[in-house]
């Protein structure tokens, strides 16, 4: 993707201490229907959607089903489409599970997770990104080591324009903002689930532990590779050359 290096060093100064709605207002004046949203419906990407719903209701949200999701998940996300009314869109790999599987082996988030998390998350957002060029995301820098240094607008290392609205946001933060407004959450956060991915790669946590402690237990792997980073480039491409293949 091509953008201006100067003009985001002049956003991220605009940016900077401005609230959730005016850094959604200034997003939308300067790109417009470049702009995509994409959610996993954890309780900081809940409480980003609730301004969203005031302030930008016809950005589309981008909830990736990995086809591993817990229920509890999936009930959260059909009640806030229903009852928000947000342009929530459910997108998915373009691969059969027998294809998955021919490729990258059976139960391959036990021996190869960094390649499941490739072909059921990373792949199917690689194709919203080939249609909307600036990715809202509810990442803060509270949440692990690898997104200590986020900004509030950013370039990844695929070279997607990110808006991080709550960057500098913290965890009881952002629970006040939830109980205040009584908003909705998964209930798997009231059972020490911090962090909600997919169900073989998510377990709850010890109280106090770190917020995504939880995921990939026991394994070298702290993101699923959807966030990527300049040092996450190299082993990004190596994967999407194995490629499995599309039976007709």
């Amino acid at each position: 993707m091509n953008y201006d290096l100067k003009k985001i060093v002049e956003l991220r100064k605009e940016l900077q201490g401005k609230s959730i709605p005016d850094i959604l207002l200034i997003a939308k004046r300067e790109f417009g229907d470049d702009l995509a949203m994409t959610t996993s419906f954890g309780y900081t990407g809940i409480v980003l959607m609730s301004f969203v719903k005031d302030i930008l209701p016809e950005v589309p949200i981008y909830f990736i089903d990995t086809r591993f999701h817990f229920e509890e998940t999936l009930k959260l996300a059909e009640k806030i489409k229903k009852e928000w009314k947000l342009n929530i869109i459910y997108i998915s790999t373009r691969y059969t599970e027998q294809q998955l599987e021919e490729a990258i082996g059976k139960e391959a988030y036990k021996t190869n997770p960094d390649l499941c998390c490739h072909y059921r998350k990373v792949e199917p957002l690689l194709r919203v990104l080939k249609t909307k060029n600036v990715w809202i995301s509810s990442i803060r820098r509270d949440q692990s080591i690898t997104r200590a240094e986020i900004d509030v607008i950013e370039v990844d290392g695929r070279g997607t324009i990110k808006i991080n609205p709550m960057y500098n946001w913290t965890k009881d933060q952002t629970w006040l903002y939830i109980k205040k407004y009584d908003l909705p959450y998964n209930p798997l956060h009231d059972q020490y689930y911090p962090s909600i991915g997919c169900v073989p790669c998510t377990a709850p946590v010890d109280k106090g532990g770190d917020e995504r402690d939880g995921r990939w237990r026991g394994m070298q792997k702290l993101e699923c590779g959807i966030h990527l980073y300049d040092d996450e480039v190299k082993n990004s491409k190596e994967k999407e050359k194995c490629q499995p293949s599309e039976k007709k």
